[in-house]
């Protein structure tokens, strides 16, 4: 696979720093620890706390935002100070998950569903979709029991990593469409509730493998829709809580704002160059490298890959999902405004939008709005923001003009406004069928030695 040629050029740079180092005077500060962690989100977070409070290393993270907890977003609305989740959603009863919360005395309850009035819409024409036919409430719960039941047959494959995936002779069931996978066990019922819990981060999500399905939508986050588990949100509805409290529990060992512009790797080690957002740099030697952020090209350009690298890292796939929150006074308080196409109509369930799309307008309270958008590798954050706007003012001259016809002649004229955005681009890696069949979790995990 070609490379972008500013990563090519990175490469070389980087490579020729590496051949005799990073100079300690090339940086304000130096730092010296045992494990350099780069990403602060759940992954890097909790294996920061483990390291250094479990197992009495020295860490140090390094976090390109301003706070810890990667895809957990939360906005606080500056006229009423209410906090609104608009990444994840709520966390899943799974492993000791809970007792990380009590570790940092951050209480727990069970999350409170608003009621809201949905309507389905195409969002390509605004129109609501008048004989739209959601799946009976008996049916649902029956196409998730079947659905655990083969989750639970490949669980120990892919939780809590994928470490175990087989090299050869993986499951039929595995390497299968969605759509396929889910016509053969009859499980129709169930795709609207997968598609608007996790599935749409997927794109299109029918011609995905069911292996990357059942990494979004899987075994624990089943039982939970069963009732067979539990699921939970700090009390102060605020999820980022718990994040703050692990941030000011590591206190300096998190470089906040800071990215890593060079690097070198060796027998003995890495050194890393980090820039702060002040663009003070920052020498870090360290034994062992952690990176728990997406590996994508693009994040991977300087740490100056090896062939054996980019033989995984190039063959990896990835999906764009983008979060916001988002505002506009012809909204209607208590609505939800959910896209499928007409083709859905009247029970087609594995009918669902195709990359680019929006996948809902959804009301959180105080007139906020979440927004979901999800993207293919051709648009970038800007352009989701874009196709946000552009969409909701397809359903505000349709839909939303019916729904609030006194809204929508008062504040017809006016534009969608985003409050906050996030980009949650690598949250679904995958590859194909071909490199599954071939070892390549095999390769990736191999790499390991070499960090």
């Amino acid at each position: 696979m070609a490379l972008p040629t500013a990563i090519k050029l990175f490469l070389v740079l980087s490579s020729q720093v590496a051949a005799v180092g990073i100079p300690a005077s090339a940086a304000d500060f130096v730092i010296r620890r045992d494990v350099v962690i780069l990403g602060g989100g759940a992954s890097g977070a909790h294996a920061a706390v483990r390291l250094r409070e479990d197992y009495g290393k020295s860490i140090v993270i390094v976090e390109k935002q301003g706070n810890l907890g990667g895809h957990v977003e939360t906005y606080i609305d500056p006229m009423t100070g209410n906090p609104y989740d608009y990444g994840v959603n709520s966390y899943t009863e799974y492993g000791t998950a809970k007792e990380f919360f009590a570790r940092f005395n951050v209480s727990i309850s069970t999350p409170v569903r608003a009621t809201l009035t949905t309507r389905f819409v195409d969002f390509s024409t605004g129109q609501e979709l008048k004989g739209y036919e959601a799946p009976c409430s008996d049916d649902v719960p029956a196409a998730l029991r079947r659905y655990l039941e083969i989750c639970e047959k490949f669980e120990d494959l892919m939780i809590p990593s994928l470490a175990n995936f087989p090299e050869i002779n993986v499951p039929e069931d595995l390497l299968m469409k969605f759509s396929d996978f889910v016509v053969k066990y009859g499980l129709e019922a169930m795709v609207p509730r997968l598609f608007q819990a996790t599935g749409m981060g997927l794109g299109k999500v029918d011609d995905e493998l069911t292996l990357y399905v059942m990494q979004a939508f899987g075994a624990p986050i089943t039982r939970t829709s069963l009732g067979l588990a539990g699921s939970f949100v700090p009390t102060s509805r605020r999820k980022q809580d718990l994040y703050d409290a692990i941030a000011k529990a590591l206190d300096t060992d998190v470089l906040f704002s800071s990215t890593v512009i060079l690097s070198h790797r060796d027998d003995h080690g890495v050194q890393l160059l980090v820039r702060g957002e002040d663009g003070s740099l920052t020498l870090i030697t360290a034994k062992k490298l952690l990176i728990s952020f997406s590996p994508t090209m693009e994040n991977m350009a300087p740490f100056a890959p090896d062939s054996a690298e980019l033989n995984v890292f190039s063959t990896w796939g990835v999906n764009h999902v983008y979060a916001g929150i988002a505002t506009h006074p012809a909204l209607p308080d208590n609505y939800s405004f959910v896209n499928y196409p007409t083709s859905v109509v009247p029970d087609n369930w594995l009918m669902l939008p195709q990359a680019p799309f929006v996948v809902r307008y959804e009301y959180l309270g105080d007139r906020n709005f979440r927004v979901l958008v999800a993207s293919d590798k051709g648009m970038d954050s800007i352009g989701a923001q874009s196709l946000a706007k552009k969409t909701f003012n397809t359903l505000l001259q349709n839909v939303i003009s019916s729904v609030n016809p006194d809204g929508f002649r008062q504040y017809q004229d006016e534009e969608l406004e985003i409050l906050e955005w996030a980009d949650h681009t690598g949250i679904h890696p995958h590859v194909s069928v071909e490199e599954l069949q071939t070892g390549f979790y095999k390769k990736l995990y191999s790499l390991q030695a070499n960090s």
